[in-house]
């Protein structure tokens, strides 16, 4: 058994890990982001609304010659066995009791698991983590011209992964700048990873900079020390918690020996910090530190390596933790009717029923981009959209134009628990509760603009009645009278989030020929008397009966509103 441990092959190790990931991504149910990321997969692009297009290539490797989650997830399961094949490589292909160390450090990290078989970002991410690390570590060891240009295609590779690979790529260069100023390679690997992502960053211009307008503006909110409290907890189960006495000695005991090794050690430490910082603005999803896992683990080998007395209790804590991730995996893929909990992600029977109460309808969910896809996946295709309201965030979904095919239909409509009209039946899709109602004559409102003929005011106080004449203008014909009517909204925006929008009636036409520029109101704006006083933004929206107005529908006023005296 000794001589078997010993003498084990990388390959058997990699194809073991290569057939778990492949059985573990057939039988378990996808996580709605999955299916959000496979209709990347039908529309490949430059870019997308949240993210690079990395995930959307790798769902699109399997997509349509494998069945079901496996076809869904099959790229993302060979970039997983990419991962570990070059992380060996990182840690200078090591044999006997060496490579039994390697893989229990891999074996134990919960992201290395989770994203070894699910499809995100994560998971080309962590590959080209790994690939940048190997390029940086060869080119500090001769910083020549072509491995030069190899990093810089790594840099690429991390940019169109996930936006962190920035990140990545900032904390792990500091402390060598100044020796990589001096080096022609490094200007070549910096310059033709920018110039190799120069199409993603013209997608974004072409589109008015989504992805950069979201994350960077899209997603504050106010301060809770929860955010920093929560942050903490997910940062100390992601890296494995009985690895977190050995990864303290690493740093405590284990200084970097070598200009990598300093800069795995900045990587791991700067990116902790700044995702600690972006709490004061907002919750944090713990998978946003995934990559440190590759240097987490390259640190503690070579520490482990350096200090022998780890080996043994490091390797039984390593196994532990895989064995107590295995039995979490066994348990996403276990038959429904053998849990005693429901089973998470379990959304094939919802679909089932909707699919059923729909007859062939197309299904639009009000603010659900997870659901429709979810819905589209597990029907077999049948067709589904989303609406966006000012209640919910922006999603590639208001990037696509399907739904256009659906103007003047009939569909079904699945809104949320507080849709207020008549004749809606709840209906339940797992942890959601939604309301149904078929809808003739379906009008895709969402791409009319609204605009003001008049400039509006910097200032406006609660007892102002400003007049105003709002005009409309449509590529597709609108009637705002038909099965589901159509209202207007103004729209107030507070910096904290607060919304307010009230309805501005009567309106000046209800219907409108495609193409054509109408007025749609013109009479007084009445700003409501519970509108706080402070900095806001003002628009207007169309919203369908019961439901808050839509988004993007009117460009932003920015106004101080005044208390009145």
């Amino acid at each position: 058994m000794q001589a078997f441990l010993r003498d084990v092959r990388p390959l058997w190790l990699l194809l073991a890990w290569l057939l778990l990931n492949l059985i573990q991504a057939a039988f378990t149910p996808l996580d709605p982001d999955e299916t959000y990321y496979w209709m990347y997969a039908g529309d490949l692009a430059w870019g997308y609304f949240d993210h690079p297009p990395a995930v959307a290539v790798l769902v699109a490797l399997g997509r349509d010659w494998l069945p079901g989650a496996l076809g869904l997830r099959f790229g993302h399961v060979l970039a997983s066995a990419a991962t570990f094949a070059t992380v060996y490589y990182l840690l200078d292909r090591p044999r006997g009791r060496d490579l039994w160390l390697m893989a229990g450090l891999l074996f134990a990290q919960p992201m290395l698991q989770v994203y070894g078989f699910i499809a995100t970002p994560d998971g080309p991410l962590l590959l080209f983590t790994a690939l940048y690390l190997l390029a940086y570590r060869r080119f500090m060891d001769d910083p020549s011209l072509a491995r030069g240009a190899v990093w810089g295609l790594t840099m690429a590779g991390l940019m169109y992964s996930k936006y962190h690979g920035a990140i990545v790529i900032l904390f792990s260069v500091l402390p060598n700048l100044g020796f990589l100023l001096r080096q022609p390679g490094a200007w070549l690997a910096a310059l033709g990873g920018a110039s190799l992502f120069l199409p993603h960053l013209y997608w974004q211009y072409a589109h008015d900079y989504p992805s950069f307008r979201y994350h960077l503006s899209g997603r504050d909110d106010p301060y809770r020390f929860s955010f920093t409290l929560q942050y903490v907890a997910n940062q100390l189960l992601i890296f494995s918690p009985l690895l977190l006495y050995h990864y303290w000695k690493t740093f405590r005991e284990d200084h970097g020996r070598d200009a990598f090794e300093r800069a795995c050690r900045w990587l791991v430490v700067g990116f902790l910090l700044f995702f600690l910082y972006t709490t004061s603005k907002g919750r944090t999803e713990a998978q946003w530190t995934a990559a440190l896992a590759l240097p987490l683990v390259y640190l503690t080998y070579r520490a482990a390596r350096r200090f022998p007395d780890w080996w043994s209790g490091l390797l039984r804590l390593c196994l532990a933790t895989g064995l107590l991730l295995v039995v979490a995996r066994l348990l996403l893929m276990a038959p429904r009717e053998w849990l005693p909990f429901e089973k998470p992600f379990d959304h094939a029977p919802w679909v089932e029923e909707l699919s059923r109460r729909a007859d062939g309808l197309p299904v639009i969910f009000e603010n659900s981009y997870r659901l429709a896809s979810l819905y589209e996946f597990y029907s077999g295709g049948q067709p589904a959209w989303t609406i966006t309201d000012v209640d919910y965030r922006p999603n590639q979904y208001d990037l696509w134009g399907r739904d256009s095919s659906y103007h003047g239909d009939s569909v079904l409509i699945a809104g949320q628990k507080n849709w207020n009209w008549y004749a809606t039946q709840p209906f339940r899709a797992q942890k959601s509760e939604l309301l149904l109602r078929p809808v003739a004559n379906y009008q895709v409102a969402r791409l009319a603009r609204l605009r003001t003929l008049e400039p509006l005011p910097e200032q406006l106080s609660v007892r102002d009645s400003l007049a105003i004449t709002l005009s409309i203008q449509s590529p597709l014909p609108l009637e705002l009278t038909a099965d589901w009517p159509i209202s207007l909204f103004a729209i107030l925006i507070y910096p904290d989030d607060q919304r307010r929008y009230w309805p501005l009636e009567p309106l000046a036409t209800d219907a409108l020929p495609a193409g054509t520029e109408r007025t749609l109101y013109s009479g007084p704006l009445a700003l409501p008397e519970d509108a706080p006083a402070g900095e806001a933004r003002l628009g207007f929206g169309l919203a369908y009966r019961g439901m808050p107005p839509l988004r993007r529908q009117s460009d932003w006023q920015e106004i101080r509103i005044v208390a009145a005296e």
